[in-house]
């Protein structure tokens, strides 16, 4: 029976990060966003964890500060954190963690992962939502439960013609990303900076891939990094240009990936969305929806509330 003893609080210099990348790839959970050199690029290193025993279960806690009081929060791009286990989660045993997390954070915002879904009534969490494809059948099964928009656009694009590169520079990514997407985000400049470096060192450790669509002049029309990692493709970046979005061209890129790896034992993870406009854009491919959680809980003391703004 587990019990709180059997889970130590490690600030990040002790995290033996060997032993902690091999709990992510052997947990019955793991997911991309838990291995610590995607942590380690999207939070800046400032992560510390709670294990349980010699690390048979882990959970990242991704902190920063503000005035000087910690906070916990989700850092950007990773969808899901929360407990990771290599055997079956109850909610008891994900409440024990819970329990352990240190008094010093005042105020958290964070993500579980779809196997910590329970009720926790005490915290309230916030039903998120991701839409998945099972790629385990063909791409002719794939491609019938796409919707009739989805169709007329990929026809209407085979008819214009195009070309699909793959291993395009990161850095192109990223910056044709930003372009489209970037006042969205605080501090754009700094997180693409974040996310070039992460994708390059996934790239590196066989855990990404970057894919484009380019007309028939060789205008670049969209391009993608996708993370690749535990039986899991992630759509963790992708943008059409202006040129591109006259072709559907994200419509494209999403079935070249589902074409390229039909058949295999493997999910395709949208990675969202709550928004209404985005999660019926996932749902036209015939995506199922998934659903993880969001953790909000505010012990700041009431003058200095305002600070979690």
């Amino acid at each position: 029976m587990a019990d709180l003893k059997d889970i130590k609080y490690l600030k990040h210099k002790d995290i033996n990060l060997e032993l902690w990348d091999q709990a992510i790839a052997n947990s019955l959970n793991g997911l991309v966003y838990g291995y610590s050199w995607f942590l380690n690029a999207m939070a800046d290193e400032q992560w510390d964890a709670l294990v349980y025993k010699n690390y048979e279960a882990v959970f990242p806690l991704v902190n920063k500060k503000k005035y000087g009081i910690p906070f916990l929060h989700q850092p950007y791009f990773c969808q899901q954190l929360g407990l990771f286990s290599t055997f079956e989660i109850s909610e008891e045993f994900l409440h024990l963690f819970l329990q352990k997390i240190p008094s010093k954070f005042k105020y958290w915002n964070f993500h579980l992962n779809y196997r910590n879904v329970f009720p926790l009534n005490i915290l309230k969490p916030k039903k998120r939502t991701t839409f998945q494809i099972n790629l385990n059948q063909s791409y002719t099964e794939i491609y019938d439960h796409y919707n009739s928009d989805a169709k007329k656009n990929l026809a209407k694009a085979e008819i214009t013609g195009f070309d699909v590169r793959k291993n395009l520079d990161v850095e192109l990514v990223a910056h044709t990303f930003f372009e489209v997407y970037g006042q969205h985000y605080a501090r754009p400049t700094k997180l693409q900076q974040q996310i070039t470096n992460c994708a390059q060192e996934a790239i590196k450790l066989n855990k990404g891939f970057t894919k484009g669509i380019y007309g028939k002049d060789g205008q670049l029309w969209c391009a993608g990094f996708f993370l690749k990692a535990n039986n899991t493709i992630h759509y963790a970046m992708a943008a059409p240009t202006a040129q591109g979005k006259k072709y559907g061209a994200t419509h494209i890129l999403i079935d070249e990936i589902l074409k390229e790896f039909a058949m295999q034992n493997m999910i395709f993870d949208f990675e969202g969305s709550d928004i209404n406009s985005v999660a019926y854009f996932y749902s036209k491919f015939g995506s199922n929806s998934i659903h993880y959680l969001e953790i909000n809980v505010n012990k700041l003391p009431r003058w200095c509330r305002w600070l979690k703004k």
